[in-house]
C-alpha cells in the first residue's frame, strides 16, 4: 500500500482540482463496492463477531484497539480470538498462526496479534470463522481486525475507528479521496465510533449521533535511551502519527524516514538506516509492526512499545456496552 496522497487531506484549490479529476473513478469504486455488498453471501457464525474497522485507507489504530478489546473481553470472562486477513502475507488460509510463521506468510499485523492471543488468518473471513468454530478451545467471540467493508461474515458489533486529526479527509472515495465507502453509508452500519489520536478534541457525539469512545496511545516501559537523539523510521499509512507519539512522550526525534505502508524491509534498507544514524550519532527507533519485518541487525534497532486505552471516563461505559451487545 502506498502512502496516502497529500491532496486527500487538504482543502486548497489545487487539492480540490485533483479530487475532481479523479472523481469519475470514485464513482466506479462505489459501484463495485455496492455490487460486492449485494452479491456476497454472508455467513452467520454461532460465535459473536466484533468488527474493528475504518472508512478510510490507512492506519487509524485498528490493531492496537483490537488488542485492547481482547484484553477487556478476557477480564470479563469471555474466550476471544483474533481473525485477520493477513494483509501482505502469502498464505490465504484459513490457518491458525504459529510461532513458525513469518511476516511473509501472514503479514505483520497477524504476528503482533499472535503475541497477544490465538490468531487466525483467512482471506475469506467466513472460512476463518468456520475453522475457529471447530477449535477445541471453545472460543466464543471473534475479533476481526479490519473488515468493515468485508461482507463474507456477519458482524454483531461494529466499531468504526476515526483519527481525530485526519477524520474523513476530503470525504471523497478512492482514488479522489481516502474513503473506502461514502461516510453516510458506513455510519449507517456501525454501532459505535472510537476516536484515535492524542492531539485534538472533537465532539463527534453531536455531529454523527453515534455512541463515541475516546482513546489514547500510551507508551509501555519507556526505554533508557529516551533522551538520546533518534532517527525514527516506519512504514505506515500515517507515518506522522508515530513521530508525533514519540515527541508527545518526550523522545528526542532528530530525523525521520518514512516508507510505504506494510513495507517489506530489505537488508540494504536497514544498512542505509544504520549508516545514516551512525553518521549523525543517532539511535534508530521504529514501531513493533515494522520491527517484525526486519531480519538482520535487529539488535541495532529500538522499538517503541505502545498500548491503546480508552479515556478513564469511557472505560466502564465501554465494558457495559460490550456486555449488553454480546448478551443481547
Amino acid at each position: 500500500m502506498i502512502e496516502a496522497p497529500k491532496f486527500w487531506y487538504k482543502k486548497n484549490l489545487s487539492s480540490k482540482m485533483q479530487s475532481i479529476l479523479f472523481f469519475p473513478l470514485s464513482i466506479l469504486w462505489i459501484l463495485i463496492s455496492l455490487f460486492k455488498n449485494v452479491l456476497t453471501t454472508r455467513y452467520k457464525s454461532r460465535l459473536k463477531v466484533i468488527c474493528i474497522g475504518n472508512l478510510t485507507i490507512g492506519g487509524t489504530g485498528k490493531t492496537p484497539f483490537a488488542i485492547y478489546v481482547y484484553k477487556v473481553l478476557k477480564k470479563l470472562g469471555y474466550k476471544p480470538v483474533f481473525l485477520t486477513r493477513g494483509y501482505g502475507g502469502l498464505l490465504r488460509g484459513p490457518i491458525k498462526v504459529k510461532d513458525t510463521h513469518s511476516f511473509k506468510d501472514i503479514g505483520d499485523e497477524a504476528l503482533l496479534l499472535k503475541n497477544i492471543g490465538p490468531t487466525f488468518v483467512s482471506k475469506d473471513r467466513s472460512l476463518g470463522a468456520k475453522l475457529i468454530e471447530k477449535c477445541e478451545e471453545n472460543f466464543n467471540v471473534i475479533i476481526m481486525d479490519d473488515g468493515l467493508q468485508n461482507y463474507q461474515l456477519m458482524q454483531d458489533i461494529k466499531f468504526l475507528l476515526v483519527d481525530k486529526n485526519l477524520e474523513f479527509g476530503n470525504e471523497f472515495c478512492i482514488p479522489a479521496g481516502p474513503l473506502r465507502e461514502p461516510v453516510n453509508q458506513g455510519l449507517s452500519r456501525i454501532d459505535a465510533i472510537v476516536l484515535t489520536g492524542n492531539n485534538r478534541e472533537i465532539d463527534f457525539n453531536n455531529i454523527y449521533n453515534k455512541t463515541v469512545f475516546n482513546s489514547k496511545v500510551k507508551t509501555i516501559k519507556p526505554p533508557k535511551f529516551k533522551n538520546d537523539r533518534l532517527l525514527a523510521f516506519c512504514g505506515l499509512a500515517n507515518s506522522n502519527k508515530f513521530y508525533e507519539t514519540l515527541k508527545e512522550n518526550g523522545f528526542n526525534v532528530t530525523s525521520t524516514k518514512s516508507f510505504p505502508d506494510h513495507y517489506e524491509y530489505k537488508n540494504e534498507d536497514v544498512d542505509k538506516l544504520i549508516k545514516e544514524a551512525n553518521s549523525q550519532n543517532l539511535k534508530l527507533i521504529t514501531t513493533e509492526k515494522d520491527y517484525v519485518k526486519i531480519i538482520d541487525n535487529k539488535n541495532l534497532i529500538n522499538t517503541l512499545l505502545i498500548k491503546m486505552e480508552l479515556d478513564v471516563k469511557d472505560k466502564a461505559i465501554f465494558n457495559s456496552f460490550l456486555q449488553e451487545k454480546l448478551n443481547g
